[in-house]
């Protein structure tokens, strides 16, 4: 069970689908609506900004709820707009979204820190990063452009979220080199 799978059924909410490559929209006929829109478009959008902060400082402690708010230790002067996009995304307007997504965060950060372990290094948390990014690349919707939010084109390179012999390899050789430090 992947990473989004284990907080998504934690948190009681439907399947997350994967987002086509090619249509830049969700696999299969549904469209996603309400709570699991949120928890389609939030879900792996906290995880990756819990993956970019990692990147930058590999230390679990700086994201911690004792520190304020979770949402803005993760997203930083970019929390409304990652929000309202969700917001947009979801088509809920709904004054708890935010509470939403905060309890979606902590619920990532647990499930993170259970992953990495207590006594995590910088080696570790980054080689758990490079294993579950491209992971939860391929359930972020494009339309929220998180890529761009956080200043981050490669998130919403097409690229990222195709599957196949040819493009799993390439993963796997990505994930390598990210990890071999």
């Amino acid at each position: 069970m992947n990473i989004i799978e284990t907080i998504q059924k934690n948190l009681g909410f439907d399947t997350l689908k994967k987002i086509d490559p090619n249509t830049q929209d969700t696999v299969g006929e549904d469209t996603v609506l309400g709570n699991s829109a949120v928890a389609q478009a939030g879900i792996p959008a906290i995880l990756i900004g819990i993956y970019n902060k990692l990147e930058e400082h590999p230390d679990l402690n700086l994201l911690g709820a004792e520190k304020g708010n979770l949402l803005e230790n993760i997203f930083g002067k970019s929390t409304n707009m990652v929000v309202q996009q969700i917001e947009n995304y979801s088509k809920v307007r709904d004054k708890h979204i935010a509470q939403q997504l905060d309890h979606i965060a902590s619920e990532s950060l647990r499930v993170i820190k259970e992953g990495v372990g207590d006594k995590a290094d910088e080696n570790q948390i980054r080689a758990f990063v490079a294993k579950n990014k491209p992971d939860t690349l391929l359930y972020l919707p494009p339309s929220l452009e998180l890529g761009t939010i956080l200043k981050n084109n490669n998130m919403d390179d097409r690229t990222g979220k195709m599957e196949g012999p040819v493009s799993t390899f390439m993963h796997k050789v990505e994930k390598t080199f990210n990890t071999s430090n």
